[in-house]
């Protein structure tokens, strides 16, 4: 098992409303990526405090390397 810790700062219009929640864009990109890690066998937890993200994932390295990979590409936050 591996894992990854990252942060990084949430996209302006996530920022800019009451946490995210403007449009369920961030229920959204959470239920999305829980399905996903799900599949890929990863774990982990995922803080919010209206500006950054802090995220914790685990498990095995050919399903963290794909859910990590998502994780860069996703616009939703960047840095």
């Amino acid at each position: 098992i591996r894992a990854v810790v990252y942060t990084s700062e949430a996209a302006a219009d996530i920022a800019a409303s009451r946490l995210g929640q403007t449009g369920g864009r961030l229920c959204a990109i959470v239920d999305d990526a829980a399905r996903f890690n799900r599949d890929a066998g990863v774990t982990g937890v995922l803080l919010f405090d209206g500006a950054r993200f802090v995220q914790y994932m685990e498990g095995p390295d050919d399903g963290l390397q794909v859910a990590y990979s998502r994780v860069l590409g996703a616009s939703s936050h960047s840095g």
